[in-house]
């Protein structure tokens, strides 16, 4: 898929989550929505049973993070040589990325041990062609294998005196999707809630543009977890925060949080 199909595929399973929860769920009911198209700018407008239109512009919001930068540039990487695999083998595969950390595995003083417990993790970008070509050798070679039981293969691959290990398979991920995922840990930001703003606020400035197509307007702000580098997490006061807003509502989701639990979106407080 292009850039712009993924990014629509995106905003229709992040709109499927929100209304799979009991926010959603009463929104949709209290609104008497009857129908939903695919628009730009807002990303979805809903028609009433009144004939009022509604406008949903969806967003992400993803905690500025060296770490996490890290992680989503082996994540394009590795999602590009997924790609390349179903073009040019006609093979569906996922990819692991496990960066070999030499400060966890080669500390020899008591400093170095401590750089490791008090800066987990990885965040140097390295780069990109020399990755993408080392994974896209390793499937070259080993498509007859990833075609037998147990269809999984693992090398290791070097680039500017760092070793990658690459884990690749014809099975999908844990995401039940054929993608890359990336290994890395950080400390998580507890309440980011001048960043978040900082996400309503590039809405925020939107706000006519969204109202030529619909009489009112609701942001959904999703909260991708931290598989994808998204190293924050937010606690009830997010509940009694006051955030800045033009839209009539704006609701926050972290599906991620469970799978079982209907109440993971929240409704924000917010200031006109």
């Amino acid at each position: 898929m292009s850039k712009n199909e993924n990014k629509k595929a995106e905003e229709w399973e992040y709109l499927n989550y929100f209304l799979a929860s009991n926010v959603g769920k009463n929104w949709y009911k209290e609104n008497k929505i009857k129908s939903c198209i695919e628009t730009e700018h807002p990303d979805f407008v809903f028609t009433t049973e009144d004939n009022q239109t509604i406008g949903l512009e969806i967003t992400k919001f993803i905690v500025k993070s060296k770490n996490g930068r890290a992680l989503q540039h082996l994540m394009s990487i590795g999602n590009q040589t997924c790609a390349y695999a179903q073009k040019k083998h006609n093979l569906n595969i996922s990819v692991l990325i496990d960066k070999w950390d030499k400060r966890k595995w080669c500390a020899r003083t008591r400093q170095e041990f401590l750089d490791v417990i008090y800066n987990p993790g990885f965040w140097d970008i390295y780069n990109k062609n020399e990755i993408k070509s080392g994974i896209e050798q390793i499937i070259d070679r080993n498509v007859e294998k990833l075609k037998q039981w147990p269809h999984l293969i693992k090398e290791t691959i070097q680039v500017q005196d760092e070793y990658f290990n690459i884990t690749i398979t014809t099975f999908p991920n844990m995401n039940s999707k054929f993608d890359c995922a990336v290994n890395n840990e950080s400390y998580s930001k507890e309440d980011p809630f001048d960043e978040l703003q900082e996400t309503i606020d590039s809405k925020n400035k939107k706000i006519n543009n969204y109202l030529k197509k619909c009489d009112k307007c609701f942001l959904l702000v999703y909260i991708p977890s931290v598989s994808k580098g998204n190293y924050c997490h937010f606690n009830s006061s997010v509940k009694t925060h006051l955030f800045s807003s033009k839209f009539e509502n704006i609701f926050l989701c972290q599906w991620n949080r469970s799978f079982k639990d209907e109440n993971f979106v929240y409704t924000l407080k917010c200031s006109n």
